[in-house]
């Protein structure tokens, strides 16, 4: 009986190689899903914010204001009705502390109808606006982290900004 040939060395720089590729998908993969990439695989209606900033200087010739751009998407196969009980409550925020105060909130200058008002999403598609939201920096405490949630046609979402 003869024996069978010797198997190879195996090729390290072939198995570092995969590695290192398994690594950069896995990545790309988490990065991309953090981005919002996959919001349009959910089978629900999507809020996403996007504040122009993180850090907001209280001090300052220029207001504290942070610029968000609000983004709605139907992602069900079926049309979405949007409803608001009045003009003014389709875009509402709060603003709260680590501990869980509330520190800020829309007020509305403007005496607004109380009458409700609704639109309709169809599938796939999507609602963006712009809004802006101006802190009171006697409310805020420099070096502080708050929490802003936002509700945009009754959907509700949530972002961290630091006062500086």
């Amino acid at each position: 009986m003869t024996s069978l040939p010797p198997a190879e060395a195996p090729n390290w720089r072939q198995y570092v190689f995969r590695a290192i590729l398994w690594v950069a998908v896995v990545g790309s993969l988490a990065y991309a899903a953090s981005q919002g990439a996959f919001d349009s695989l959910e089978n629900a209606v999507s809020l996403r914010l996007e504040p122009n900033r993180d850090a907001v200087q209280l001090a300052g010739s220029v207001p504290p204001v942070i610029e968000i751009k609000v983004t709605l998407q139907n992602n069900t196969p079926d049309p979405a009705a949007l409803k608001a009980p009045s003009a003014c409550k389709v875009f509402r925020w709060q603003v709260f502390s680590r501990s869980g105060e509330m520190v800020q909130t829309r007020v509305s200058d403007v005496q607004c109808p109380e009458l409700a008002v609704s639109a309709g999403l169809q599938p796939g598609e999507k609602l963006e606006e712009f809004y802006s939201i101006t802190l009171v920096p006697s409310r805020y405490i420099v070096g502080q982290d708050y929490q802003v949630r936002v509700w945009y046609w009754g959907y509700e979402s949530e972002f961290q900004f630091s006062a500086e």
